[in-house]
């Protein structure tokens, strides 16, 4: 069978829908007994599980819905450049997001720095990759591109951001959600999806581990007027700067302003690259013209949305 918008936009209902009731659920029953490792496969589960069995009862066909052609090892390559230049993009993101709100990952971060890097690598990094971009590149982006094809980008990153549930995350996660949704169109598979949103996660789970050494080492947190348990907090970095700090930031900021400007217009060129090694430059040139009239929003997906905004406010 094949999805209609309209299967999907229900089917993500349902994920918001489950997903807040059974954090709400976990957030009576004191779970914190259980292992990290346990907690963030169940994270996992919620997206993943209900996604699945509800392919599995429409009986769809993942072979035909989800793009796995296999790809050069000179494309696999190109990925990971071509998203560790869009890296600086989503850094200064993230700080922009953090002037307006608190941090959504500090809490998890703190959490995942006290695991095995390994393990943490594994169901933060790679675990991700794979249940994400099932869902969201997979799922929803295929289904909704066979209508229009930039609304099909812009709907399934806004989608993809909702569903982290915090207003820090929303803004790059939408960002890198476009980013990903072009990168599929331009290998013609999700594989590449899954490797630069494993690469992202990965260099964040590295940094995690390897920072606080580091700034034990160079004394960076005391040298901005930052101290450890600051630069620990899950608040709002501002609500702890004195103003010597805030200037830091503020000149760090434009100067990653800058970079990113430059790596951006870099990934632009690798992109291009891409599509040229993976024989789909012809496609990606055209790609925005194809589509039908049909409308891929509705009210499940609009329900859905201000259920997730709803739960970020709150």
């Amino acid at each position: 069978m094949v999805l209609s918008s309209k299967n999907v936009n229900r089917l993500f209902l349902f994920l918001v829908v489950f997903f807040l009731a059974a954090s709400l659920l976990l957030g009576v029953v004191d779970l914190s007994f259980l292992p990290l490792p346990l907690r963030l496969m169940i994270s996992q589960a919620l997206i993943f599980v209900p996604s699945f069995v509800y392919c599995r009862v429409r009986r769809v066909s993942l072979g035909e819905l989800i793009p796995f052609r296999r790809m050069r090892p000179s494309v696999w390559i190109l990925v990971v450049v071509c998203t560790y230049l869009m890296y600086p993009l989503l850094i200064v993101l993230n700080a922009i997001s953090l002037f307006f709100v608190e941090s959504g990952t500090a809490d998890l971060m703190n959490s995942v720095s006290q695991g095995g890097f390994v393990t943490m690598a594994l169901l933060t990094a790679l675990l991700p990759a794979f249940v994400e971009e099932f869902v969201f590149r997979g799922i929803l982006f295929s289904t909704y591109k066979r209508n229009k094809f930039l609304p099909a980008v812009f709907l399934s990153a806004f989608l993809f951001g909702c569903m982290h549930m915090n207003f820090n995350q929303f803004l790059y996660a939408f960002v890198l959600g476009i980013y990903l949704a072009l990168l599929v169109e331009a290998t013609g598979s999700i594989f590449s999806s899954m490797l630069a949103h494993f690469t992202i996660n990965f260099t964040s789970v590295v940094v995690t581990f390897a920072l606080p050494k580091l700034m034990d080492v160079v004394g960076q947190t005391q040298a901005v007027g930052i101290s450890p348990e600051m630069a620990q907090s899950s608040g709002s970095f501002l609500t702890t700067m004195d103003e010597t700090s805030l200037l830091f930031l503020i000149v760090g900021l434009a100067f990653w302003g800058i970079v990113a400007l430059g790596t951006t217009a870099g990934a632009v060129g690798v992109y291009i690259a891409i599509a040229h090694l993976s024989k789909r430059w012809d496609h990606v040139k055209t790609m925005t013209r194809a589509g039908t009239r049909e409308r891929i929003l509705s009210i499940p997906v609009v329900v859905a949305a201000a259920l997730a905004i709803a739960a970020m406010i709150l």
